[in-house]
């Protein structure tokens, strides 16, 4: 169990340790985002394959090496800050409403609940994030892409592949959640020390990667998509070209980014939030 004391009780400290969390960590791992991508894509190279064409001599030649590990990074901060901020923010009122300590399975309650309001709130950002990545679409600019997509799929356009962004995040941060307050608590002598905030991230984040990572390749395939893709289409497709193991394409640059940036936004606000009297 963990109390609510423990990780304070300002909405303010938490969205101010949520958006430093943020902006570090969209910035540092926005490359294995990139890759992850590229990866879901139907039909694409091997991982070697892009990493090669990203560093190719007509790459260097040109000077766009780093420009192209960093494509998307605009719609990623534009999606993360904000959204990092939103959930911890969310996190710390439901933790007050809630009262007294968080058992496993409340904590997978209001991890969940917390989560699934952020995507709600930032899923237009995160389609064009997506896109961007992809190279399909030649986006130029966050507006420019949303008015593209308003004018052919209208304002539900912008919520392409919601259902099961939410069965991705959710889960995601509920599971992580409860693994990492009962890690923190029982694992370690001292559940405040920088020690027991890392480990204890890393390892949630692995567990939470590994069970959602489906939800994550079928959210990609939806959103890259031409037409409307439907769930159940989208995830057949995704089964005949290669089974269930289709289902984890581009996991390795996933789980060491979801669980380096859960690991490292965790330390963060951890860190800040144990701060925050100093600027009072």
């Amino acid at each position: 169990v963990v109390s609510n004391a423990e990780y304070g009780s300002s909405g303010i400290n938490a969205e101010y340790g949520g958006t430093c969390s943020g902006l570090i960590c969209t910035i540092l791992f926005q490359p294995l985002d990139l890759l992850k991508t590229q990866l879901q894509m139907k039909n694409v190279q091997s991982l070697s394959g892009i990493m090669r064409s990203m560093v190719s001599a007509k790459a260097l030649h040109e000077g766009s090496v780093l420009k192209a590990w960093w494509v998307g990074l605009r719609p990623s901060l534009a999606r993360t800050i904000p959204g990092v901020a939103c959930y911890f923010a969310t996190l710390s009122q439901l933790k007050q409403m809630h009262g007294g300590e968080l058992t496993p399975l409340s904590a997978v309650g209001v991890g969940a609940l917390a989560r699934t309001l952020t995507v709600i709130s930032i899923q237009p950002l995160t389609l064009v994030k997506t896109r961007y990545e992809s190279g399909k679409y030649g986006y130029r600019t966050i507006s420019g892409a949303m008015k593209d997509i308003l004018v052919r799929d209208k304002l539900t356009g912008l919520y392409r592949g919601l259902v099961v962004t939410i069965a991705r995040d959710a889960p995601f941060s509920g599971l992580y959640l409860a693994a990492y307050t009962q890690m923190k608590t029982k694992a370690f002598e001292d559940p405040d020390s920088v020690l027991s905030t890392t480990v204890s991230g890393l390892t949630a984040g692995f567990l939470a990667s590994l069970v959602t990572h489906p939800a994550d390749v079928l959210k990609t395939r939806i959103q890259i998509a031409a037409g409307r893709g439907k769930i159940r289409s989208t995830a057949t497709s995704i089964y005949s070209d290669g089974g269930i193991a289709a289902f984890y394409t581009g996991f390795y640059p996933r789980v060491v980014r979801r669980t380096l940036v859960s690991c490292t936004a965790w330390v963060i606000y951890e860190e800040v939030k144990k701060r925050s009297h100093l600027y009072r």
